[in-house]
């Protein structure tokens, strides 16, 4: 067995596919959803910030790729405008979870 066939690897990569800029932006946007469904689930662990970023930088991307064309995503809800809601849902719970548990003044 060759140094090449033992390490390939055990998924193949398609190649000669072009992705289009709205599945790039659907690709990045999934990324971002999973960030922070971990977030959510490690919600006592990590910071809650993290979480709000991640959930507004999820809902600019799929707003991004909703706008250049994209119907349906890898994400567990499928819908972006799903999604989207459900993102902002946590941005207005986290928000005001952040602004009444620690007040600034």
């Amino acid at each position: 067995m060759s140094v090449n066939q033992k390490f390939q690897p055990a998924i193949p990569r398609i190649t000669g596919i072009e992705m289009t800029r709205a599945q790039k932006y659907e690709r990045v946007a999934f990324t971002f959803c999973k960030l922070g469904t971990t977030g959510l689930i490690c919600w006592a662990l990590t910071p809650p910030l993290f979480v709000l970023l991640m959930a507004l930088i999820a809902i600019s991307l799929y707003i991004k790729g909703l706008t250049m064309g994209v119907n349906r995503t890898r994400c567990f809800l499928r819908k972006p405008l799903l999604i989207i809601g459900f993102w902002s849902l946590v941005v207005v719970a986290d928000t005001t979870w952040l602004i009444y548990s620690q007040p600034f003044w």
